[in-house]
């Protein structure tokens, strides 16, 4: 039944992904393809290369010069990243390259406008799927993803948006301003939509994970995603038994591997999140020394005529300290 259960759980990730392709391969060719709008990363690289070549009379497709970049990636990534990241990446990178070549549909509009929208919306649903089923597509993502495992305080979302200023820059050379502007209208609404499709409108959650295997899902979070977990004791008021409990912070684009990990290892676990609004330190936004105001005693007399109003700084303070063990 296990096995049953592993096998049907991977056909749905496939099936997904496939699906998610579809929607980027439409619509790159419906939206994008035919009034020369980028959607950023190695997509937006590959057609520049390709309407390059196209203008020294060398005719080679999007999706082979486009397929041609990712596998070198990808080898790198399989070393990285290990086998099983690799299975779902070029599922996806293979899926993708072929949409792009068979689903040669009309252009929807001659409106560039229009397109750059309806096209980054369906493009993002796409992306959003794929990466909440576990894959990629390549590109940006993937070159993200080797970074930020060397390196985990480059986050996939800052290599994306380096990769992506990088393809607005040569879009406005080859193809001019206005050509730029649209693209770039493209790649912030697909960004955003991917974002809600992958995590909701919170970009971080925090996860609550109770599993008599606590030890050995806390260091696959450690070494898989490279996000510390804290550990504490609980007990269950209904059974009376001690509880090992574990809280780790993610990004949303770790969340579908923090499920799969917890699944791997304890098929029974309990676990739930919460958004988290803010996360500051090691992994997430930099922690910085915020400026303390201090308020000199001053006449706002001019403010209010009628009131001899002066605002004075309060003296006291209370400075408690707590000290939390979390075990």
């Amino acid at each position: 039944m296990k096995i049953k259960n592993k096998f049907l759980n991977h056909t749905v990730h496939v099936v997904l992904v496939l699906l998610g392709t579809f929607f980027m391969g439409t619509g790159f060719n419906l939206f994008f393809a035919p009034n020369n709008i980028l959607l950023g990363g190695f997509g937006g690289i590959s057609t520049i290369i390709s309407d390059l070549l196209a203008r020294g009379n060398i005719h080679i497709s999007m999706s082979i010069i486009y397929f041609g970049l990712n596998i070198i990636l990808y080898i790198f990534a399989v070393k990285t990243l290990g086998k099983k990241f690799g299975i779902y990446a070029i599922i996806g990178i293979v899926s993708y390259s072929i949409f792009l070549e068979i689903c040669k549909f009309p252009a929807a509009s001659n409106d560039p406008l229009l397109c750059s929208i309806y096209g980054s919306l369906t493009s993002g649903i796409g992306v959003g799927i794929v990466i909440r089923s576990g894959a990629t597509t390549g590109g940006g993502d993937m070159l993200g993803c080797i970074i930020n495992h060397k390196n985990p305080k480059i986050s996939v979302g800052w290599v994306t948006i380096f990769v992506n200023t990088i393809v607005i820059i040569i879009s406005l050379v080859v193809y001019g301003l206005n050509q730029s502007l649209y693209s770039l209208i493209g790649i912030f609404i697909a960004g955003r939509v991917s974002d809600v499709i992958i995590e909701g409108p919170k970009s971080i959650k925090a996860y609550y994970i109770i599993s008599d295997k606590a030890e050995e899902i806390a260091d696959k979070l450690i070494h898989v995603l490279h996000r510390g977990v804290t550990g504490f004791d609980a007990y269950g008021k209904y059974s009376g038994k001690k509880l090992d409990v574990i809280l780790c912070l993610v990004s949303g684009y770790q969340i579908s591997e923090l499920k799969q990990i917890v699944y791997e290892s304890d098929p029974k676990a309990f676990l739930f999140s919460i958004p988290v609004k803010e996360a500051l330190g090691q992994g997430f936004h930099k922690l910085e020394k915020k400026q303390t105001l201090v308020f000199k005693k001053q006449k706002i007399s001019q403010v209010l005529p009628e009131q001899n109003l002066t605002l004075t700084p309060s003296n006291s303070t209370d400075e408690t300290q707590q000290k939390d063990s979390l075990t």
